[in-house]
């Protein structure tokens, strides 16, 4: 056994020893296949063009005069790719007709008058969505090699951006005129250029998540719902015509505490009162759920109606007691928190909260609310474009994608 052992080591011994001599560089195999890629790359432009050429002039040197345009001399065209910089002749054409020159190859593949090819613009829009623009970068040129400035990343965005959102409203908005449908509304604040400023960012969804509407520093659009799922700021729900409101309860509970702190309730009488109000509406939810399996009318109506008994009992001693924006809060909106248990007894199931469109927000956060940032209208608005339509159609956003790479789309 100990023999064999040593001729086990031997043999280890003599392989490593062997190979030693042998040093490959993965790093130097990646970059001569990244380097021959972009000689191929450059062959299929070449190849192309000569094709294209021959259409427009025929032959070279051809003296036949039924073609319609002349061959112009050459110039080195440079463009950079996800593979890298490379350089080929773009053939030059004129048109007998009006003297023009033209570049057709430059056509063709959408470069003219660009230096980056558009599936780096699309793949630099889309670091850009995700981290700072010197940070993309940066990033970028970490990955691939290629260096792009952050100023070059921000004109993709610019260029990008618009036409995504085109997109993204021509498949929500279509042109026929469709049912009005349960909606959710947010607004967010975002720091502006100057120092104590603020941007206003006003985002729809519907309930199935699609994003309906995102302006920055503009008004509410006037819209029809069948219902609109908000935590009841004014102009949201004025600019919203709804047939049924849904106050979220979270948001009311939230405001209705704030209102009795500054109405100098103390902090024990809030915690009772916090817990009235939870137990009313947390009571009303969970009949709800129990109503969309069991299908019980009379059972949901009862607690409806003892939720809005409850939630008017609250009112009152809160009045009685000198809390009178606080009982005012609740007297005005109580009909609005129990919407959903109403529309289930319909067979309509919506949120009580808005938990979905806040999860939504908080993209807009993880992108654009560190300290350091500040924006300018158009350029929050083109970035949460690009951020937003990605998070709610990830299917319509690769769509676009391909699209803008492949130009299909101008």
């Amino acid at each position: 056994m100990c023999c064999k052992l040593n001729s086990i080591a031997e043999v280890k011994v003599s392989l490593n020893s062997t190979i030693a001599a042998f040093p490959i560089d993965l790093a130097e195999i990646i970059q001569d296949v990244n380097v021959h890629s972009r000689f191929e790359l450059v062959n299929q432009i070449q190849k192309r063009q000569e094709q294209i050429i021959m259409q427009l002039c025929g032959p070279k040197y051809s003296r036949e005069h039924s073609f319609k345009f002349k061959r112009a001399g050459s110039y080195t065209k440079k463009l950079t790719t996800p593979l890298g910089t490379v350089s080929f002749k773009a053939q030059k054409v004129r048109s007998p007709a009006d003297n023009t020159v033209s570049s057709p190859i430059l056509e063709c593949l959408s470069i003219k008058r660009r230096k980056y090819s558009k599936d780096l613009r699309m793949k630099l829009a889309e670091y850009a969505s995700k981290m700072s623009y010197q940070d993309a970068s940066i990033e970028f040129e970490t990955a691939t090699g290629i260096h792009v400035p952050k100023r070059t990343i921000h004109s993709f965005v610019q260029e990008i951006a618009p036409k995504l959102l085109r997109a993204n409203n021509a498949q929500n908005h279509p042109a026929e005129e469709t049912k009005a449908e349960t909606i959710m509304g947010d607004t967010t604040e975002v720091r502006a250029l100057r120092g104590r400023e603020m941007n206003m960012v006003h985002v729809l969804i519907s309930n199935s998540g699609e994003l309906l509407h995102i302006d920055v520093n503009e008004e509410w659009p006037s819209r029809k719902a069948e219902t609109l799922i908000s935590d009841n700021e004014p102009g949201l729900t004025n600019a919203i015509s709804a047939k049924n409101r849904q106050i979220c309860i979270l948001h009311a509970l939230k405001y209705l505490l704030f209102t009795l702190w500054g109405e100098g309730m103390t902090k024990d009488e809030r915690v009772k009162v916090e817990a009235a109000v939870k137990q009313a509406l947390f009571t009303l939810v969970n009949s709800t759920k129990k109503h969309h399996k069991d299908k019980d009318k009379t059972q949901l109506q009862k607690r409806i109606h003892r939720t809005l008994r409850r939630l008017s009992q609250i009112a009152k001693e809160l009045n009685e007691d000198g809390y009178l924006r606080a009982a005012e809060f609740i007297r005005k909106n109580a009909k609005f928190m129990v919407t959903f248990a109403e529309l289930a007894l319909e067979g309509i199931k919506i949120p009580y909260t808005t938990n979905k469109i806040e999860r939504l927000m908080g993209e807009v956060s993880k992108r654009c609310k560190h300290k350091w940032m500040h924006w300018s209208t158009q350029g929050l608005k083109d970035i949460l474009t690009i951020v937003l339509v990605r998070y709610t159609n990830k299917q319509l956003y690769e769509e676009f994608k391909k699209a803008y790479i492949h130009n299909t789309i101008t």
